[in-house]
């Protein structure tokens, strides 16, 4: 008697069609470019829109906005520790703080409602991801400034919390704000400030 399984019940996962593949990527990034520019309500069709797919080939890759939502962050998550850890592989350590700092700046001031998204949205997945990304940061902060190369009246918290600068937009006396020009004027300020000496 022949006990051999068909090859798709072996308890090996069919693999996932290339076009499937393709379209669950163009997904992802279309939600990331939605969400930076309208924010976590973003649409479903918004989404399908800017990804060029059905709206259908979205809910059927996120049926629930959590999914989605979460999906982006821990997408966007990923990159930054990614960059922590590159940062402290530089043997200088204001380059690698300078290297996490502007990364984590640009990051906050391209994706709408990102930092204070976190608690709200991802469940486990975002938030150890979001506790590992704060332990690298701390790292390459108190690295550069056990160099000297960091004023160290800051706290760590404090200095993360400057990243978050660059987002600020607003009309002064009306004047208009530039962010293609504001985000990295303010970004260099706030690293001439920041170094020591």
């Amino acid at each position: 008697m022949n006990t051999q399984q068909p090859a798709a019940t072996q308890g090996t996962a069919m693999p996932v069609r290339a076009d499937a593949q393709r379209n669950a990527a163009r997904v992802l990034a279309a939600a990331r470019r939605a969400v930076a520019s309208h924010g976590l309500d973003v649409s479903y069709h918004e989404i399908a829109r800017e990804a060029g797919v059905g709206v259908g080939t979205v809910y059927r890759r996120y049926p629930e906005r959590d999914q989605l939502m979460a999906a982006v962050l821990s997408d966007i998550l990923t990159e930054l520790i990614d960059t922590a850890h590159q940062a402290l592989d530089c043997d200088d350590a204001w380059e690698g703080f300078s290297l996490l700092f502007t990364g984590l700046a640009l990051h906050t001031a391209q994706n709408a409602g990102l930092s204070g998204s976190l608690d709200q949205h991802g469940g486990p997945v975002v938030a150890e991801q979001r506790q590992e990304l704060l332990g690298l940061a701390r790292s390459v902060i108190e690295r550069a400034q056990d160099q000297g190369r960091l004023r160290r009246d800051l706290a760590w918290q404090e200095v993360l919390r400057l990243t978050g600068a660059p987002a600020v937009q607003g009309c002064v006396l009306g004047l208009e704000s530039d962010s293609a020009h504001g985000h990295h004027f303010v970004l260099t300020v706030l690293l001439d400030g920041l170094r020591t000496g």
